[in-house]
């Protein structure tokens, strides 16, 4: 490629009005990039919701669920289908490989729902929301909400929800990008609880009692308690009445305020940054109305996605920028000029914008891993220009002309920074062997990397030598006396070019101990990143109504507001669950119920969250409160795709009598096991319900009519009229039952013109029922999960796995999922990519040499390598995890390139004569100032990142150190070991042929 510089020195003007015009567009270009929390992933997960009113769990079961698993099950592509039965809904959840292209698969899953006959009591269309039933919902990120906003005030509830359902949402659904706005919480009604002895007593039905109260205007609860039902019997003779949340709606409030959560999604195509930032600055302007129009009211900030990329995007730009500011100063310190060193450096931010460039006509985003990759690339774009820069230096030296030293030079060292680059970037290519997440998050890394690198060759070719023309003098000193590092390592390379085998050997021997070092480091999966944000779980007995809980969370609250010297910046309590997707899909995965809170607790971005979750679980423990209250950090921001929980899932067909004593005796195995926190298995509780069995239809009832009333006796009904904005809502019936005798002597009409019992046609049992009923792959299952405390994730998993392993029970069969499995799936793809890539780069570089001997003892340079990026590891305290391996990647094409310059000269002095063992000292001694200058500019400009403390570094911060680590070993062993070898196998080796310059 020097023919490039040979055009760029004859057009210079115009070389430079072209990268001024890249530069132009480069930096449109950035203005222009999306910043998101992670890469755009499509991931291939779906997952299927269907109600079935009035259902209960086994109904749901093998009416619905089982149904909907079929219809899934055969799909091309297909993981695991997980499903989840509870009350009245179901949740089937189907995993693919990625890969899959989820239009098609989500297409193909309601077309073949279609054709699936459902029980009559299930809806074509929720009555609520007009969605379809069966719903299919992708699952991505656009799911979650962008910004969460609570509104809260010293007001009841249903003010509160009107002031925000008024004068909140419609301004906040004006702002470009939003999708939709959502309400939590907030939503009261005037219920009304039917005595279910009293309506015995009277005879009256359920839907008489709904027909007279929804026929009436009412202005107070006075007025409905006197409400006429039959002419001798008023509501408030046969039912209670009173303000209430709204049956599956949520409690919330804001520092121990009532309040309403409101929930902005964004569209899947518009910049998170962008639509969160305008959010919340309309949510300020709306707060400032709103205190103008006298509404006592705070509208704040609860969840904003936007502050944890904008932190984490800022930590590693200012990293990046340190690290390349730094790797400029060893430049100046080598090169001992200003101009020169100013060449360089102008090819970093050269480089890089040539790189958000192509990652803007990619498409690609600006996130964590992408500007990783810039971060990391850093120190490696610099490489190149050095060589350019270098040996430019040395030829003007030598007395040559600048045009001749230029062009020269770039033939010089054309091919290998080429080959070194391309291998550099070859090993990215394996990357398509990795499955998982962790494939997906680290292809635009590899791609970002790609291009700052490829723009970096291109750089030093065509912009290094005419903009070396303008800065660097055109006549230099003859050549400089060596500088005091060549003296040192000259006689080095001597004396191990004369202690050839005893170099070999030493240098066998601290590889060797390298990988001795491993069980020391331990292995995890990927770092945790999590927010400033305390998370309190609250569990109160398993049918505890919403307001007992409520009150228990109050208590919890108090303690909360009362803490002194605290950095608690707000807290944001949710009680029970709306019946939303997003909350189903949260009950789903074991989320809350009427008997659960969940109280989130934001901290100043100074606080210690160890210390602070340490100090809450400290002074709630002194609660005397019937619940069980869990105080731990936040789990970490990339939730699922960055496990730190173990998951066994027990499978069989036989739950009662196989699964569930199963999964508790493998909870009771697992208490010892060290590194582990709380065990825990979601084995199903049951409740006591009514169970009505129809025997026969009476002479003219009708079936569909009849269901209808079931269901209303079962579950309640809203009556469409209002008090103060309040709906009127009737309870179930059934739910006030004492007795068997009580639920079928309830009255129903069914079509009839006159009530009949129900034990007429039917008989009620009473019957445990399971609050919930989880499948895997079409059998029961249940699942053991404990939260992995320890670094050395790989160590605690291998002692579940030793556990595991001895645990024997019949009937059932045992899956790993969580953390261990994906650990293994990541280990086994990272290392098959690893070998992969090793195999390509040894391609390339035969390739450039046109032979076998020389490229294999440039490949004796990555195994030099793994010394270092071993002691890195356990240096900077970091597991071996996907980061690290990813290191372990990229290393194996950058050490290349100290070893492909230095052979590469070695081969051209041989061609022009000398003995091999001059040449080898003449090519180490003259090679060793780019070689140090690039290794130096790596590691030190990757020094930010290895120790940076931010949340948004920890994925990188690991694989700088492997790095370091790895390149300091293999430039330190490479300057000895790769002569050494060179020199054992000249004999079998011709004389290279001169090449002329």
């Amino acid at each position: 490629m020097h023919w490039l510089t040979r055009i760029s020195i004859a057009n210079r003007w115009l070389t430079f009005l072209i990268v001024a015009m890249i530069i132009g567009g480069s930096i449109f270009a950035v203005l222009q990039l999306k910043m998101e929390l992670i890469p755009d992933i499509e991931f291939p997960m779906t997952t299927v919701m269907t109600i079935y009113p009035g259902a209960s769990p086994e109904e749901v079961m093998e009416q619905v669920t089982v149904p909907v698993e079929g219809a899934i099950s055969g799909m091309g592509g297909l993981r695991e289908i997980v499903s989840t039965s509870v009350e009245n809904m179901s949740f089937v959840y189907a995993e693919f490989e990625y890969g899959t292209n989820m239009k098609k698969v989500n297409a193909a899953i309601e077309d073949r729902l279609r054709a699936v006959s459902f029980p009559m009591g299930v809806p074509s269309v929720v009555p609520q929301t007009g969605e379809e039933n069966p719903a299919v919902y992708p699952l991505n990120m656009s799911i979650m909400p962008l910004v969460v906003l609570s509104l809260s005030g010293d007001k009841p509830p249903n003010e509160i929800s009107a002031i925000a359902a008024e004068k909140v949402v419609p301004e906040l659904e004006k702002v470009e990008g939003v999708f939709s706005v959502s309400l939590e919480g907030g939503e009261e009604k005037v219920l009304v609880v039917p005595d279910a002895a009293e309506m015995n007593a009277r005879g009256i039905p359920m839907s008489q009692l709904v027909a007279a109260i929804s026929s009436g205007q009412y202005s107070s609860l006075e007025e409905i308690s006197n409400a006429d039902v039959n002419g001798t019997t008023q509501v408030g003779d046969v039912a209670d009445i009173g303000i209430g949340p709204a049956p599956g709606t949520a409690i919330t409030r804001t520092n121990g305020q009532n309040s309403v959560g409101i929930m902005v999604m964004k569209s899947p195509e518009a910049n998170t940054v962008t639509v969160a930032n305008a959010v919340v600055d309309k949510a300020a302007e709306i707060q400032a109305t709103l205190q103008e129009n006298g509404d006592d009211v705070q509208l704040v900030a609860v969840l904003d996605q936007s502050d944890f990329i904008e932190r984490s995007i800022r930590e590693l730009t200012r990293e990046a920028v340190v690290g390349g500011a730094l790797a400029v100063l060893v430049i100046l310190l080598f090169l001992m000029t200003i101009r020169g060193s100013l060449v360089v450096a102008i090819s970093i931010p050269l480089s890089i914008l040539v790189g958000f460039l192509v990652m803007w006509a990619w498409g690609i985003t600006i996130n964590i891993l992408t500007l990783s990759g810039m971060a990391i690339a850093v120190g490696r774009i610099v490489d190149d220009s050095i060589v350019v820069l270098e040996v430019i230096y040395r030829r003007l030296r030598q007395g040559q002309g600048f045009r001749e030293a230029a062009i020269g030079g770039a033939r010089e060292v054309a091919v290998p920074i080429t080959s070194a680059t391309l291998a550099t970037i070859a090993i990215f290519l394996p990357l398509a062997f990795v499955s998982g997440i962790v494939g997906e998050l680290f292809v635009p890394f590899a791609l970002t990397i790609t291009f700052a690198l490829l723009a970096s060759l291109v750089v030093s070719l065509m912009v290094v030598p005419p903009l070396s023309g303008m800065l660097v003098p055109k006549k230099l000193r003859g050549e400089p006396v060596d500088s005091w590092y060549q003296r040192l390592y000259t006689p080095a390379l001597k004396w191990a070019l004369a202690h050839r085998f005893l170099t070999v050997a030493i240098a066998a021997v601290l590889f060797f101990g390298g990988w001795a070092l491993v069980p020391m480091i331990g292995t995890s999966f990927m770092p945790s990143m999590t927010e400033k944000i305390v998370m309190v779980d609250i569990e109160t007995p398993l049918g505890t109504d919403p307001e007992t809980t409520s009150h228990v969370a109050a208590q919890v609250e108090e303690v909360i507001g009362s803490q002194t010297d605290s950095k608690v910046d707000l807290y944001y309590t949710t009680v029970g669950t709306s019946s939303s997707f997003i909350g189903g899909f949260t009950a789903m995965l074991g989320g809350s119920g009427s008997n659960q809170a969940t109280i989130e607790i934001l901290l100043d971005a100074d606080a210690n969250l160890e210390e602070e979750s340490q100090r809450l679980r400290d002074a709630v423990s002194s609660l005397d409160a019937d619940a069980k209250i869990t105080v731990s950090p936040m789990e970490s921001m990339l939730g699922e795709m960055d496990p730190s929980t173990i998951r066994l899932h027990v499978l069989g067909s036989d739950y009662d009598n196989a699964v569930k004593p199963a999964a508790e005796e493998l909870v009771a195995e697992l208490q010892d096991v060290k590194g582990l926190g709380e065990v825990e298995a979601d084995i199903a509780v049951t409740v006591r319900k009514p169970s009505p069995t129809i025997h026969f239809l009476p002479d003219g009832m009708d079936q569909t009519q009849l269901e209808q009333e079931m269901y209303v006796m079962m579950a309640g009904v809203g009556t469409g009229v209002e008090l103060d904005s309040r709906e009127l809502y009737v309870t179930g019936v059934m739910q006030t039952a004492s007795n068997q005798a009580q639920l079928e002597d309830l009255r129903l009409f069914g079509g009839l013109p006159v009530p009949v019992r129900l034990g007429y046609f039917a008989s009620v049992d009473i019957v445990e029922q399971p609050t919930h009923i989880s499948r895997i792959d079409e059998q029961r299952s249940a699942t053991v999960t404990a939260d992995v405390t320890e670094k050395d994730v790989g160590a605690v998993t291998r002692d579940v796995q030793e556990k595991i392993d001895a645990f024997s029970a019949e009937g059932v069969e045992i899956e790993v999922g969580g953390v261990a499995e994906e650990m293994e799936k990541t280990f086994r793809d990272m290392g098959m990519a690893i070998i992969i890539a090793i195999v390509i780069a040894f391609a390339i570089v035969v390739a450039s040499f046109r032979s076998i001997i020389s490229p294999l003892i440039i490949m004796v340079s990555l195994p030099l390598a793994s010394i270092g990026a071993l002691l890195g590891l356990l240096v900077s305290g970091h597991p071996i995890g996907a980061s690290a391996l990813m290191g372990m990647l990229m290393l194996v094409g950058i050490v290349l390139t100290n070893a492909i310059v230095l052979v590469a000269l070695v081969e051209q002095l041989r061609g022009k004569g000398m003995s091999t063992y001059d040449a080898l000292v003449e090519a180490g001694r003259t090679r060793l100032r780019p070689i140090l200058m690039t290794a130096l500019t790596t590691m030190i400009a990757l020094v930010p990142l290895a120790i940076g403390l931010g949340e948004g570094v920890l994925l990188a911060a690991e694989l700088a150190a492997v790095v370091i680590g790895g390149l300091f070993s293999s430039t330190l062993l490479t300057l000895l070991v790769v002569p050494v070898l060179y020199s054992l196998t000249a004999r079998f080796r011709r004389a290279a042929p001169a090449r002329s310059d």
